[in-house]
């Protein structure tokens, strides 16, 4: 009786030790918020199969459920994936009208469709890094906010 105690507090010491801490270092935290000081963060991983269809390439699709425009001037979204410690970008978007809007649920955010590379559409999860550029001007009090990612 006493040794199956012990064994279940092995367990559990083993647990917060050692599996605990791998799965926070591997998941980063995601960080929906864009500014032209720093870029929204989302993790999308490959459907099984999303490259394969009938000759259709992949995309990511990124749901932006906020955005506020710049006061001095438009802004656009640049998209650039990360594996393996490569950053590159992908594509780019702009919010049309360039209104600001705040969606009350993320279904009626615009979502914007960016192909995606055969090397990125399979595989691992893919961290995108959303950066708002200012087409001109400095892009003072510009935000999007990122509701997701999906590769599809």
């Amino acid at each position: 009786m006493a040794s199956d105690r012990w064994r279940a507090a092995d367990a559990c010491l083993l647990f917060f030790f050692f599996v605990l801490p791998s799965l926070g270092a591997a998941a980063e935290p995601e960080q929906p918020l864009a500014t032209v000081a720093q870029p929204a963060v989302v993790t999308a991983t490959p459907a099984a199969g999303a490259a394969m269809r009938a000759g259709a390439s992949a995309q990511v699709v990124i749901n932006v459920t906020g955005f506020q425009p710049g006061q001095d001037g438009p802004v656009q979204a640049v998209v650039k994936a990360q594996r393996d410690g490569k950053e590159r970008e992908i594509g780019r978007f702009g919010i049309f009208p360039h209104i600001a809007f705040k969606a009350a649920d993320p279904s009626q955010g615009q979502s914007f469709a960016i192909p995606l590379p055969r090397d990125l559409a399979s595989g691992g999860p893919v961290k995108f890094n959303v950066y708002l550029v200012p087409a001109n001007g400095e892009g003072k009090g510009a935000r999007m906010e990122i509701g997701g990612a999906e590769i599809r």
